[in-house]
């Protein structure tokens, strides 16, 4: 009986001296990341930053002795980089790479948002956007301006309501969008968003697609820069559609019309007489929509924004004017 106690007691001791001593993991032991408190820039244009603005603890990524940054920088233009996150590149021109990806931290309602993060050696910023983290993105980085630093776009899926533009400068400073009369935006709303999706860059140019709500629903594509100052405005003065005749509208009472010659002076006045089809080919979104009919007339219609938030044409309601209205929702 004693036996059999001092050998299950030597077993005991056995294995707990066994556990002790167990070989370490393959590769030398991880030096925990210290984390950095950072606080969350709110650029929401639909919900209003909070007074006091949520501190959050981010851990750093871990950086080499040497910080690899890329070979050709990529300058007059931005590439899309939602697929190579965690992007490193030298934003800033300092020869060293910083860090770009993509996190979520819940908004002021508790949804998750997406949040922009940009890392400096150890030091990170976030900023963060209304669009929730379920809806499809895309992030854009190059140096558009040919300053020696980077700037970075962010927009969500042109398919849903989230189809928004955020842009910055490298350090997550954000950038103003000209005011757009269609919305009102300016300094009394939020001029750090613009209702449109990035298409790509060209030439210096930002190449973006937005809706126009004129005489239907309507895709457009208008080309925007960005200035010296920080503001980003319109090269174009018009949102331009594809040139689609299934997308024709059928006149429903005599219209009158323009001839269009310069995109400033409507020209001589012509009337659309009932039955004719007309093509819309670009809008300014605010009072024209020129056009092209099926016997391949160019002209223009002069609108008039009613109460409704419709259209007037000589001063009779748009759904009078033409058999049906390819409306969106």
């Amino acid at each position: 009986m004693k036996k059999s106690i001092l050998y299950i007691v030597s077993l005991v001791l056995l294995l707990l001296t066994g556990c002790k001593s167990a070989p370490a993991a393959k590769g030398p032991a991880a030096d925990p990341q210290p984390t950095v408190s950072v606080t969350v820039q709110q650029v929401s244009s639909w919900t209003a930053a909070p007074t006091d603005l949520p501190v959050v603890e981010v851990t750093p990524a871990p950086v080499p002795e040497e910080s690899e940054a890329e070979e050709e920088r990529i300058v007059g233009r931005c590439v899309s980089i939602a697929d190579a996150l965690p992007y490193r590149a030298d934003l800033d021109g300092d020869g060293q790479a910083e860090i770009v990806d993509l996190t979520t931290l819940p908004g002021t309602d508790g949804q998750p948002r997406w949040t922009v993060s940009v890392q400096k050696g150890e030091e990170v910023k976030l900023s963060q956007t209304d669009i929730l983290d379920d809806m499809p993105y895309d992030l854009w980085a190059g140096d558009l301006d040919e300053d020696g630093q980077y700037e970075l776009f962010f927009h969500g899926d042109m398919a849903s309501d989230d189809y928004v533009i955020y842009a910055w400068r490298w350090d997550l400073a954000p950038l103003r969008f000209q005011r757009d009369d269609r919305y009102g935006w300016g300094d009394e709303d939020d001029p750090t968003v613009f209702a449109a999706a990035i298409e790509g860059f060209e030439d210096g140019h930002i190449i973006v697609m937005g809706v126009v709500d004129m005489l239907g629903t309507h895709w457009g594509v208008r080309t925007l820069a960005l200035g010296e100052d920080g503001i980003i405005g319109p090269v174009s003065t018009v949102w331009t559609f594809d040139e689609d005749m299934d997308r024709a509208l059928t006149v429903k009472r005599a219209l009158t019309a323009y001839s269009a010659k310069a995109r400033k002076d409507p020209g001589e006045a012509f009337v659309l007489e009932p039955g004719t089809r007309i093509v819309p080919l670009c809008s300014d979104g605010q009072e024209r929509m020129w056009f092209e009919t099926d016997k391949g007339k160019g002209g223009v219609l002069l609108l008039v924004p009613d109460e409704e938030d419709m259209w007037l044409i000589d001063g009779t309601p748009e759904a009078d004017c033409f058999e049906e209205l390819p409306y969106s929702g």
